[in-house]
């Protein structure tokens, strides 16, 4: 039943469906003979006549006994049923890949390794909002919080955990491509994903990202080789919580290391323009608190202010340069302009993508 309205997209999906299915299945049953008994008790013992007294009846131990062991016992199944899911969840057993998932007002950033431990690695990988994964290839994600809590929540993958920060949580799961995702043509999947070109410009992340990897990558995507799901965020996180969304990717195990390799190819050529510092406020949440029009939002707009002098919340003047921005992006808390709130987290960006983001604050000054 629970799979006719969400694709099935893990392995561990029909686990979750089967435990859906008999909990909507004995409280459907309980509800009915509830009711049912209350109808019956309703008739039968129905006042008949004026001044008629009803009988008074203290207990029945066969009825208490009933009414608490059989709930008790199916309480008892359901336990076991959903413990066993839930060290799946938990069970990464000994062949995993590991993918960190970071969160923070309002996007999600997965850095993968190129080399076996993610935690010391120098190699690593970076995607904003769209984290791909390899079909039947079981996948450690290691979640945290850069601010509030979030939740990561993909319902093909039946798979949700909170995000929070100062602590690590995580979730294993092996993504599989769903049967509507594999069957699905190119018309079938245009249909699938039409959104308004307003959606495309506010959230760029909720477009078919099976067809931006051929288009931008190159990857020949055959029928049934990729699949594309929404990543949302299910806890309520602020101003944009309904923006935060992502796309998970699951691909067959050749055109995953080719979109690898050229991830990997492309991060190694970035080099410093306006034009990659757009697309980093386009991906990295930027713009859910700066406008680049001269709207007042959460943050100052990043629009007609370079080279000109900011008042700060402690008084102090400074001037909207190289120096200011690197600071606010990365140490945010210690010069906050004034009139806005003090809730920005420093940016994890390296030097390109810093001077980007400069290069792009400078072009709006044009």
């Amino acid at each position: 039943m629970f799979e006719w309205f969400v694709d099935s997209a893990s392995n561990i999906a029909p686990q979750v469906n089967f435990v859906m299915n008999l909990v909507n299945f004995i409280t459907g049953l309980a509800f009915i003979l509830t009711n049912a008994t209350l109808v019956y008790f309703i008739i039968k013992y129905r006042r008949r006549k004026e001044g008629e007294i009803t009988s008074r009846i203290d207990q029945n131990h066969t009825i208490e006994v009933i009414w608490t062991v059989i709930p008790s016992i199916i309480l008892a199944i359901l336990f076991v049923v959903g413990l066993k899911d839930f060290r799946e969840l938990r069970a990464a057993g000994q062949k995993y890949k590991e993918i960190m998932v970071s969160a923070k007002q309002w996007a999600w950033e997965f850095t993968y390794s190129t080399d076996s431990d993610l935690i010391q690695s120098p190699k690593k990988i970076k995607t904003d909002n769209v984290l791909y994964l390899e079909e039947n290839e079981r996948v450690k994600l290691i979640m945290k919080s850069k601010d509030v809590i979030h939740s990561f929540y993909v319902p093909e993958f039946r798979v949700k955990e909170d995000v929070v920060g100062n602590i690590y949580t995580y979730v294993t799961f092996i993504p599989l491509i769903s049967q509507r995702q594999a069957t699905m043509t190119e018309e079938e999947r245009k249909a699938w994903y039409q959104i308004t070109q307003d959606q495309k410009e506010i959230i760029p992340q909720v477009e078919d990202q099976c067809k931006k990897v051929q288009e931008k990558y190159g990857i020949n995507l055959p029928v049934g080789t990729c699949g594309s799901y929404r990543i949302f965020c299910a806890e309520y996180c602020g101003k944009d919580h309904s923006y935060m969304l992502g796309s998970a990717v699951v691909l067959k195990k050749d055109q995953f290391l080719q979109l690898m390799n050229k991830l990997k190819e492309e991060q190694g050529k970035i080099v410093v323009s306006a034009e990659y510092g757009k697309e980093i406020y386009e991906t990295k949440g930027c713009k859910s608190c700066h406008s680049i029009d001269g709207s007042k939002v959460v943050g100052p707009s990043f629009k007609g202010n370079w080279g000109k002098p900011r008042k700060l919340a402690d008084g102090r003047v400074v001037t909207v340069d190289e120096n200011y921005i690197t600071r606010s992006i990365l140490e945010p808390t210690k010069e906050v302009a004034e009139g806005y709130p003090n809730i920005m987290p420093p940016q994890d960006l390296n030097e390109e993508q810093i001077q980007s983001v400069i290069e792009f604050i400078k072009s709006l000054n044009k």
